[in-house]
């Protein structure tokens, strides 16, 4: 089976609905903020705090300008690791926690739907990442960005974070259901997106869709 299919799969969950619903009210076409080139120089050329763990050691060693783009959505999240205060801030977790057999994880993702309808800010994720683990606890190991395709305007080309362009998946298709599926995978609508795995070291990749190193194990689906 394909990897988009797989992904498909894994992704078709109760909060998926809710991505629709939000898709039908979007209407408007957002472009890029004005400033949005220089925002992303600041972040580039400002001071983080990079935390001492192995991503974080990681930046430190390679001070890239996108590897500070990187080090600034750590700072910027690392409040959520204090699963509280992702809720405080917005974000609704989903109860279905994704992986992939042989391929990996995503966890449970939690979704902002107020920052899902705003302009894309690279300091803003719409969706954290969370791995279930012993006791009920949840580790923010990622956040993921997904643009609409309908708050997007096409004449800017693909959405990017830093270097890095985003995933397009706007073909969408149908399930035996009628029910509309997107072909590549994640939300049932057209949309950009794109995983960073800023919190877990992924050995596929820090944008790679799914982390070898992310479980399911723990998960509580009641």
């Amino acid at each position: 089976m394909k990897l988009h299919r797989l992904l498909n799969y894994a992704c078709c969950s109760g909060l998926l609905l809710l991505f629709l619903l939000l898709s039908a009210c979007m209407s408007e076409s957002l472009q890029e903020p004005d400033n949005f080139m220089e925002l992303e120089q600041e972040l580039a050329s400002s001071h983080f705090d990079l935390f001492e763990d192995e991503i974080g050691q990681y930046l430190r060693k390679n001070p890239s300008s996108q590897n500070r783009l990187v080090a600034a959505i750590r700072s910027a999240t690392a409040k959520y690791h204090n699963f509280d205060k992702a809720k405080s801030a917005g974000y609704a977790l989903d109860p279905h926690c994704v992986e992939v057999p042989g391929l990996g994880g995503m966890g449970h993702h939690a979704v902002n739907p107020g920052l899902l309808m705003s302009a894309y800010d690279p300091l803003l994720p719409s969706v954290l990442l969370f791995e279930p683990g012993k006791n009920g606890q949840m580790k923010l190991v990622g956040v993921e960005y997904v643009v609409p395709a309908d708050l997007w305007d096409e004449s800017n080309g693909l959405p990017k974070f830093g270097e890095i362009e985003f995933a397009d998946h706007r073909e969408m298709t149908e399930n035996e259901d009628g029910e509309p599926v997107n072909v590549n995978g994640g939300p049932p609508f057209p949309h950009y997106q794109l995983h960073v795995w800023i919190w877990k070291n992924n050995p596929a990749g820090m944008y790679f869709p799914l982390n070898p190193n992310v479980s399911c194990q723990f998960a509580s689906e009641d």
